[in-house]
């Protein structure tokens, strides 16, 4: 089964692993920054998590006691309803395994239903198609591209897609995507 904790209430040593997970290839790839993050700026992280509970809200996901991913709620404006999020399966052999799916669900539940937000928002670099069919999936819908906005290691530039999904829609169509995409949800 799978279920969440926040980060500051585990052990250091998950809060590292997180790190290790953010710094490896595979997600470096498709994040906006692939910048290497040092001890130092994972500390400095960990302290405005703990500093800032209103603004960004960091969960760990794991399979029965095993960690593995991340789901996160940041930018949160409670005036405006809305959120920024992200989400990605640091552990590598867990890819693959149709947990995403779970975890894109879960985090849908937990921003429209637990922290009552109207929009969700993010952003996804134009080369990571699995997520944007993901996300598409979900009723999410494109509300713009920035054009080369994203300079690659590789001198390389992709353009960014951003996506955003409504309580409205989240709360139509919850049931069917439940059917649809997650018929052993948590089994």
């Amino acid at each position: 089964m799978i279920h969440y904790r926040n980060i500051l209430e585990v052990s250091p040593d998950l809060q590292e692993c997180v790190r290790c997970w953010r710094n490896s290839k595979h997600i470096r790839h498709n994040m906006n920054s692939s910048e290497i993050i040092s001890e130092e700026e994972h500390l400095r992280w960990i302290s405005f998590l703990r500093k800032n509970p209103e603004r960004q809200i960091v969960r760990l996901a794991f399979k029965e006691e095993d960690p593995f991913g991340v789901i996160t709620l940041k930018d949160i404006d409670r005036r405006a309803s809305r959120g920024d999020w992200g989400m990605y399966i640091g552990k590598a052999d867990s890819l693959g395994q149709g947990y995403s799916k779970i975890m894109l669900y879960d985090l849908l539940t937990w921003a429209f239903e637990e922290e009552q937000l109207s929009r969700l928002y993010t952003s996804v670099l134009a080369d990571n198609t699995k997520a944007m069919i993901l996300y598409l999936n979900f009723n999410f819908h494109i509300e713009g591209r920035f054009e080369k906005h994203i300079r690659r290691e590789s001198g390389d530039f992709v353009d960014v897609y951003w996506f955003a999904l409504f309580s409205k829609k989240w709360f139509e169509s919850k049931e069917y995507l439940m059917r649809k995409f997650l018929p052993l949800t948590n089994e």
